[in-house]
């Protein structure tokens, strides 16, 4: 399992990187930080993101997914890159968290959280 979480770190770094993130940080940390911590006349935007990706994750990470994923990447550089880049980083939040957010409904189903 430790396997297949860094794997799907790397895979979030990436798609962070492709959105014009810094490459050592993850898609939620970017999005925490942007939606709580850095004042920008994008932060609706950035809010809205976070909504989408704390939805998705609820079930298995909790609450606050994405800021708690910036305070573990806090002393990472946060890019907000361009409207271009904050448009695709959009189009991937979309596409992978719908999808996404009913494998992690299952998973809690089967693997429910300890509190």
């Amino acid at each position: 399992m430790i396997w297949l979480k860094g794997v799907l770190v790397a895979i979030d770094q990436l798609g962070n990187a492709i959105a014009g993130g810094n490459p050592d940080a993850t898609i939620s940390a970017r999005t925490g930080y942007f939606a709580r911590v850095k004042e920008t006349p994008f932060r609706p935007w950035w809010q809205l993101m976070e909504r989408i990706i704390d939805f998705t994750f609820r079930p298995i990470d909790g609450p606050d997914h994405c800021y708690n994923a910036y305070l573990r990447d806090k002393d990472e550089e946060h890019r907000e890159g361009s409207d271009l880049m904050r448009g695709v980083l959009g189009i991937l939040i979309i596409l992978v968290c719908l999808p996404l957010s009913l494998i992690t409904r299952v998973y809690a189903v089967f693997f429910p959280r300890r509190r």
